[in-house]
């Protein structure tokens, strides 16, 4: 679990503090707007690629947290289940680093623990939002609720998905210096990036109000 990345000093915990009970019922998670729940809901439930805003979303419908194995099993593809459970590891370590979630491995049937680390992620590992997978799952749905017209939801969110996975919402301007800082400053930048208008650079700007 990446500590840098939950709330204040007060909010920090390790993996030996923050147990089972204290997962399932993570601070983080929150319901949508209703029409943005919706929209969520029609994600598909199995890719061939690893979509980060797929992956969050499906994290989010689990209220927040989801176990390594149950996202494992629904990507799908022409590599072995060895090279697919390797490269979503990697995409889950690049997302931990962004503080949209935490990964925290619990013990096994037979008591034994395990040190953090990427090879480590497996069928003990439980996945959570973090405050900015949150943030971004709201901006990110609010982008896409911008462009869907009808029952074109899956359409836009491909669309939405590939721009964001090329690296172009690496570093939105919405999650740009999130990492580290205090959630109540964030929510104000946040606040002030909604009064003034600015010109599109992220297919997330596409949910910010404008003038």
């Amino acid at each position: 679990m990446n500590a840098a990345c939950v709330g204040g000093d007060g909010d920090r915990a390790t993996d030996q503090e923050l147990g089972l009970q204290e997962l399932m019922e993570h601070p983080y998670w929150q319901p949508l707007d209703p029409a943005l729940h919706a929209l969520v809901e029609q994600v598909p439930t199995i890719i061939e690629k690893y979509e980060r805003t797929t992956i969050l979303s499906w994290i989010y419908l689990a209220q927040g947290v989801m176990p390594f194995v149950e996202v494992s099993d629904r990507i799908h593809g022409p590599e072995s289940v060895t090279l697919r459970k390797k490269s979503l590891r990697r995409i889950l370590r690049s997302m931990e680093r962004l503080c949209l979630i935490s990964i925290v491995n619990f013990p096994d049937e037979d008591g034994g623990t395990v040190d953090d680390g990427e090879d480590l992620i497996g069928r003990t590992s439980m996945i959570s939002l973090n405050w900015t997978g949150m943030v971004w799952m709201r901006r990110a749905w609010g982008a896409r609720s911008k462009m869907v017209k009808g029952n074109n939801v899956r359409a836009v969110h491909d669309l939405f998905t590939e721009e964001e996975d090329e690296g172009k919402g690496n570093d939105p301007c919405w999650v740009e210096n999130l990492e580290g800082a205090d959630p109540e400053a964030a929510r104000e930048q946040i606040r002030q990036q909604h009064t003034r208008s600015s010109p599109i650079t992220s297919v997330f700007d596409l949910a910010l109000p404008r003038r």
